[in-house]
Order: structure tokens, then sequence, then C-alpha cells
């Protein structure tokens, strides 16, 4: 009876061994989803400040085109050095470690170990008539052993260490990728707030500017005021001038402060002042972004990679859950020696060997099954996520493309607008030289002039802007001078 019960456990667990390959979870299908033709923003139009490349945009460094040595610097201290890509690599080292774990199941573990037992028996017992001493020994063997060696076991569910490696060779992937979309937000950071800062500067000398020619302007119709030919009223008007544009220059200089220190940070550096060679007004804006860009170029975006990839893993955790059906097999087998005394009955020590091999599936578990659910859940999840953020990087380039393009027209009109500006100072201090206008007609253009340089700066960051989040929504740069080399504590704390 005992053995026909064994036979059929057993031919129960070939059978369900045979069509484990089929049990072992749904394959993995990329999702599908339609990707757009073009992009609705270069329907009829095309940037000026566009050129052709067909260089993979992940592997350019596209901040060089700027021709500044000082942005490039600082992109590549950042690159090496920030905490974030730090911390990624961290994971990425953490998930090869688990991989590495997940290979060694397939190795049994080795254990060593030993003990020991004492005793003594009586063998005799006292005859009297007394009935309190019956029973007493006499006589007694004293026996005392000991055992010692080493115990390998060995305990897989090969379905499940097959997955679960399957999926540790993906969570490296996975961190991979996380890594790359932390360089990519890294040198667009870096970049956007290196253009931020020349602007800064740029707007607080035109802010200062205007107040010296205000105060000047207050100057002369105070003169103007003391021989009568100007009012109080006159006077007020240029004092509410003035303190405005004095009001304005804190709050610059403060936001210099925090973008100073944003970059410092970016770099792994502490608070202070940088210093910017290059002025403003000579970074470039022409030639920089690609045209023709087509749909599929965001196959190579870090988080679309990272999005897939979370998809992969989700659909090989649900073989893991429903490997735990598939037998476990258990080996142990200790090696060692003992040594045994009973008085005089043994002595010295003997070998000896055991093995013991059984195999063990579930029966009847019924959250094994709630935690299958709970993996095509996750499943769930991870595919709708990935089709959001492949639509949401869609719509970052279209919206992108469409802000730049924006941002150049703006930068056109203005840059127009201040050369007819320019025109009309120059007219105006021809006039006051031949004395046909008044020098406050003249210092009252020159301040719109100066408000109108202060426009077209702005209009120059929000250019320089766009330029930025359009490469990082393209996924540009990402892999330049890409490594997962860890720095060194040179202590115990080193991999």
């Amino acid at each position: 009876m005992k053995k026909n019960i064994f036979n059929y456990v057993l031919l129960g667990m070939m059978v369900t061994t045979i069509f484990s390959c089929s049990l072992l979870g749904p394959d993995y299908t990329k999702p599908k989803i339609a990707t757009p033709q073009n992009w609705s923003s270069l329907k009829n139009q095309q940037s000026s400040t566009m050129q052709i490349e067909s260089a993979a945009l992940a592997d350019t460094a596209w901040w060089k085109k700027f021709n500044d040595p000082a942005l490039n610097d600082m992109i590549n201290q950042a690159l090496l050095n920030n905490n974030d890509i730090q911390v990624a690599i961290g994971n990425i080292m953490a998930a090869k470690a688990r991989l590495q774990e997940a290979k060694m199941l397939w190795i049994p573990t080795i254990g060593v170990g030993g003990g020991g037992f004492v005793g003594q028996s009586f063998n005799q017992a006292i005859t009297s008539n007394n009935p309190s001493l019956s029973g007493i020994s006499q006589n007694s063997t004293s026996f005392y052993g000991d055992f010692g060696g080493f115990v390998p076991a060995y305990s897989l569910n090969i379905f499940q260490t097959i997955k679960n490696q399957e999926m540790a060779k993906l969570n490296v992937k996975l961190q991979q990728a996380v890594k790359n979309a932390v360089r990519l937000a890294v040198a667009s950071q870096v970049a956007g707030s290196y253009f931020t800062l020349l602007g800064l500067q740029k707007q607080l000398m035109l802010q200062e500017q205007m107040v010296i020619d205000a105060v000047s302007l207050r100057k002369y119709v105070e003169v103007q005021f003391n021989n009568g030919t100007a009012s109080q009223m006159n006077l007020d008007v240029l004092d509410q001038v003035i303190a405005n544009l004095n009001s304005s220059i804190p709050n610059i200089e403060e936001n210099i402060v925090i973008t100073e220190n944003a970059l410092q940070v970016l770099m792994d550096k502490n608070p202070g002042k940088i210093m910017c060679i290059n002025d403003f007004n000579h970074i470039k804006t022409d030639g920089i972004i690609p045209i023709n860009l087509p749909s599929t170029v965001l196959k190579a975006r870090p988080d679309i990679i990272a999005a897939e990839y979370e998809v992969e893993v989700s659909n090989t955790k649900i073989g893991v859950s429903m490997s735990a059906f598939f037998p476990t097999i258990s080996l142990t087998n200790p090696v060692g020696a003992t040594s045994f005394q009973l008085s005089n009955l043994f002595s010295g020590g003997t070998d000896f060997w055991m093995t013991q091999i059984a195999a063990t599936m579930p029966l009847l578990n019924m959250a094994m099954y709630s935690e299958i659910d709970q993996t095509k859940a996750g499943y769930y999840a991870a595919y709708y996520n990935y089709i959001k953020v492949v639509r949401s990087a869609f719509a970052d380039v279209d919206n992108g493309l469409s802000k730049h393009q924006s941002a150049d027209k703006i930068y056109l009109e203005r840059q127009k607008e201040l050369s007819a500006a320019d025109n009309l100072y120059q007219l105006s201090q021809v006039s006051y030289k031949e004395g046909a206008t008044s020098y406050a007609n003249t210092i009252g253009v020159k301040l719109n002039r100066d408000s109108l340089e202060l426009n077209i700066n702005q209009a120059k960051m929000n250019q320089l802007n766009a330029i930025v989040n359009l490469y990082q929504a393209l996924g540009g740069g990402y892999n330049v001078h890409n490594n997962e080399a860890a720095k060194k504590f040179n202590d115990a704390h080193d991999i």
C-alpha cells in the first residue's frame, strides 16, 4: 500500500515537471503602442535654430555645440561626482549582487557542526529486607561520546531558481536604465542652471544700469524744478520709478545665489560663488537642435527603457509565484567522524556518512493563488505605466518642439524691437547734440532701450531653457562618458 502511494506521488511530480515549462507564467510580449508619424508642431514650419543631425542622440554631447569650456567642465564634473548618479551606481551594484546570489542557488551550502553526550548506567542493585534500600545501584557504568563533521545541504526548486535568476538579470538592466535617466536629468539641470546664471548676471547688470540712468534723469529734472520749469510731480514720478527699479535688484541677487548653489550641489560641492567668464550675449542659439526627428528616436530614452524592464520584471514575477507549485528537492549528506566511550567496551573513533533526499511540493495552500493574483496585478500596473511613459514622452517632445519654436519667434521679434530702439536712441543723441531735443528726452529714450534689452535678455533665457528641455525630452547625451565605476572608500565598505 505504502509503495503504491509513493509511486503515485512520484508520478505526479514527474507529470508536473514535464508540463512545467508551459505553467511557469505567460511569455513576455512587448506592449504595442502606435507611434506618431510626425510631430504636429513641425508640420508647416521649421525653426532657424535647427540643423540636420543623424548621430545617435544618446551619445551626442549636445552641450558642446555652445562652445563654452566652462559649461563642458561643469557637466563633466557633475556626471563624475553627482550624488544621485552615485546612488544609482550603488543600486546597480546591489542588483548585480542579487544576480550573483541567484546564480549561487545552484550550489549546495556546506555547514560544519559537532556535539557530544555523556551519561551513566546503573546495572546492579542492593538486595535487602529493608524496602527503602531496594533499587539502589551498587555499581555504575559511565559513557560519553562526541561527533563532528561537514553537513552539505541542498534545497532547490529548479523552476523557481530559473525564474529568480531571470528576474535578477532584468533588474540589473532596469537599474542601469534608471542610472541613465538620472545622468540625463543631471546634464540637463547643469546646462539649464548655467544658462540661467549667465542670464541672471546679465539681468542684474542691466537693472543696475537702468537705476543709474533713472537717477541721472532725476538729477536733470531736479535742476529744472529748481529753475521752475518742472513740477514736484515730475520728481515724484521719477522717485517711484527709481524705487521700483531698486526693488527688483535683491530678488535678482537672491536668484543668482540660489542658482549658484544648485550648480554646486549638482557637482557635489559646497555652496559658493561661481565665476562665469562667458558673456550671456555671446551664447549662440542657432544650429543647436536637430531636425527631421522620427518618433523612433525615443526608443533610446532611458525612462522608456526602464518602464519596459518594469513590465518584463513584473511578467517574470508571475512565473516566480507559479513556480512555488513545483517540487522542491532537498538533499542532506552529513560526512564526518564520531567517537564513543562506554566503559571499556568501545574506544577510538569511527567515520560515518549518511544521505537523505526528499522532494516536496504544496498540496493545499490557497495563499499561493492570492500571491499569483498579486503578481498579475503588478504586471497590469506596470503595463499601463509603460503606456503612460511612452505617451508622455511623445507629448514632451512635441511640446518641447512647439515651445522651442515659440521661444525662437519671440526672441527674433525682441531683436527687431531692440534694433528699432537702438536707432531711436542714436537719433535722439544726435538731436540733443544739435539742440533739437532735451537731455531728459534722450535719457527717457535710453531707459526705454534698457527696458527692451531686459526683455530680450529674458527671451534668450527662455530660448536656451527650451533647447535644454527639448534635448532632455529627446534623451540626448546621457550615454556620453557613461560607466558604472564606483568610487572607493579604501576600507571594508568597498565591494
